[in-house]
């Protein structure tokens, strides 16, 4: 039986999706380096990662790491991207975190230890789940990660909700969550020299926002800073409010050619099947349609690779980019089969097809992708 080291990291082969989040706790190396004392130094960080720790898990969330003074955590309910409910705990957790801040600068300020301020933000995405050492404890890799980590210490915004582009559309979808915060767009966070990703804060509609440098209400003061954190919670926590939205789990298929002659033929071939389907002679149009969706599962997009504008090959980039799971055919005139199979990563023999397309075999991949 083969053995492992203690810290050693095995992938499950299990993806999910799932909305993770970054908490940053900005200027600790600052505020600790002139600390003498050692034992400020660790009530300062573990009150930051027991209290923050604390308020993720009373909204369903699980905080999985600290990297230096940062935590990863994320929400595992909100894999069902179709519930109203789970999506707004993980934006009500965020915000709950920044409010109990005044309590916790209180108690640090009795004992001379700097206040906290923090970064948060949130996207969502796949994640590749792996164990970690011989008591199996969950960790969380993928570019979902890399982003939201990106996103984390490239934007100064303190004591503000930042998300992602992807964990903005499914938000927007919803249309209490879109009439209970304002969205506030922040412009694209360069993830490489070539692709921007766009940010935006999250507000709350006629919130009264609280702020030291300002004069607070006094009875809200004395409440915050009367209360204990498990007071605060538990008080947060009865007034959320129990959001739901209708699943669809209709299969879709997104066609994409440049004549509309063929996607007349892919859709003769299809229509008979129960799927769900839409057409683009426009990739450029149809990539815009993709960003607008709200879900991505069980959708398959079919790419002609010489079009106008955006061939076949940009064009799978940029929807890869948007959601990896999204499965994909390619359709060519072209005799380049080991080519495609060396440069598109992940890509298979089946996902290639020739045209004239023999519609038997269409049918039949088409059906053995989005079973």
């Amino acid at each position: 039986m083969k053995s492992f080291s203690s810290k050693e990291i095995r992938f499950s082969g299990n993806l999910i999706k799932s909305c993770v989040c970054f908490i940053d706790l900005v200027d600790s190396t600052k505020n600790t380096i002139t600390m003498d004392n050692l034992e400020h130094i660790r009530i300062y960080y573990s009150k930051f990662i027991n209290s923050v720790s604390k308020i993720v898990k009373s909204y369903g969330g699980k905080v999985i790491k600290n990297i230096g003074d940062c935590l990863l955590a994320y929400f595992p309910k909100t894999s069902d991207n179709k519930s109203e409910e789970v999506f707004r705990e993980a934006i009500e957790c965020s915000f709950q975190i920044i409010d109990v801040r005044y309590i916790i600068n209180q108690e640090l300020s009795k004992q001379h230890l700097p206040p906290f301020s923090y970064r948060i933000t949130l996207d969502y995405g796949v994640l590749d789940l792996a164990l970690v050492g011989e008591y199996n404890l969950i960790d969380l890799f993928g570019s979902t990660i890399n982003i939201c980590s990106k996103i984390n210490s490239s934007i100064s915004i303190t004591n503000q909700i930042i998300v992602g582009e992807n964990f903005y559309r499914i938000l927007k979808s919803f249309s209490n969550i879109a009439n209970t915060y304002n969205f506030i767009n922040n412009g694209e966070c360069k993830i490489t020299e070539t692709f921007g990703y766009s940010t935006y804060s999250i507000k709350k509609v006629n919130k009264l926002l609280i702020d030291e440098s300002t004069t607070m209400n006094p009875p809200l003061r004395k409440k915050l800073l009367g209360s204990s954190i498990e007071d605060f919670i538990e008080t947060k926590s009865k007034k959320e409010s129990s959001f739901h939205k209708k699943s669809n789990n209709k299969k879709r298929i997104i066609l994409i050619d440049d004549e509309q002659d063929i996607l007349f033929i892919y859709e003769s071939f299809l229509k008979n099947d129960g799927y769900e389907i839409i057409s683009f002679i426009n990739p450029s149009d149809a990539l815009n349609y993709i960003k607008d969706l709200t879900s991505f599962d069980n959708l398959l997009v079919t790419l002609d690779i010489r079009m106008k504008n955006l061939n076949g090959f940009q064009l799978h980039q940029q929807i890869k980019a948007i959601d990896p799971t999204i499965k994909i055919i390619f359709i060519t005139a072209l005799d380049i089969l080991d080519e495609l199979i060396s440069i598109v990563p992940g890509i298979s023999k089946e996902q290639i097809m020739r045209k004239p397309v023999d519609k038997k075999i269409f049918t039949n991949t088409v059906k053995n992708l989005l079973r």
